[in-house]
């Protein structure tokens, strides 16, 4: 199976070795990369304080061992098959609310980070970070505190102070994106937007992609919601 029980092995160490009493922090690995979900497995080990309790290498895999047995903290890759970890992270937060999900991907930009911390992520981190900072994420993670990777950071905190023209948050649409956005709004499928646009469906998706990218939402039913919370339907 894809998604299995982890055990882990005893170790002994003197020194620096934690209280052998304290919690240990039950850890969820889900990346669609065995050599991945490997390194990462071998690395833990090194860790007295963090037990991985599973892997997964799919979204929906990741959310079907959740429900058998929440973690403290889920490891998760965003792109993956059947599920991706956007979604798997808004399911997995929906089963387990005190599961913290920290994203580690090779991906840094915006149309990745911000519909992941939308859907519940805690922490986005990138794979080239060093093994002992990502430790000290998990840790970090258990406290509810969250670690940003600097690029994502800078993004994050350029969002906040509104400098992508808070004001009107469909400044970067074009005319066709909003007459999209209006009409998905209103809970017309692809094809009927097709036709009332006189456009085809594969410029529809292409229409959506975009507006998901730019709004930095995940799936049209975010993109309904908001529109009608932001009041693009009483826009002229």
């Amino acid at each position: 199976e894809s998604t299995r029980d982890a055990e882990r092995p005893s170790r002994h160490s003197d020194g620096d070795r934690r209280n052998e009493y304290q919690d240990m922090i039950t850890t969820l690995l889900v990346d669609d990369h065995q050599m991945i979900r490997m390194g990462l497995q071998a690395y833990f080990t090194t860790q007295d304080d963090i037990e991985v309790i599973g892997e997964a290498e799919s979204g929906a895999d990741a959310v079907a061992f959740v429900e058998r047995q929440p973690p403290d903290v889920v490891l998760m890759d965003l792109n993956m098959p059947e599920m991706d970890g956007v979604e798997a992270t808004r399911r997995i937060k929906q089963i387990s609310p005190r599961s913290q999900i920290i994203v580690l991907t090779s991906h840094h930009d915006d149309e990745y980070i911000f519909p992941a911390i939308r859907a519940g992520a805690l922490s986005y981190l990138l794979k080239n970070i060093d093994p002992d900072d990502l430790a000290n994420a998990i840790r970090k993670a258990k406290l509810g505190e969250a670690v940003l990777h600097p690029c994502v950071a800078a993004r994050v905190v350029k969002e906040v102070q509104g400098l992508r023209d808070e004001l009107n948050p469909f400044v970067e649409l074009t005319d066709r994106e909003m007459e999209t956005l209006r009409l998905i709004a209103e809970g017309m499928s692809n094809r009927d937007i097709a036709d009332a646009l006189t456009i085809s469906e594969r410029t529809v998706k292409s229409h959506i992609t975009n507006i998901l990218s730019k709004l930095h939402l995940s799936d049209r039913t975010q993109a309904a919601v908001y529109a009608w919370r932001e009041g693009i339907m009483r826009r002229d």
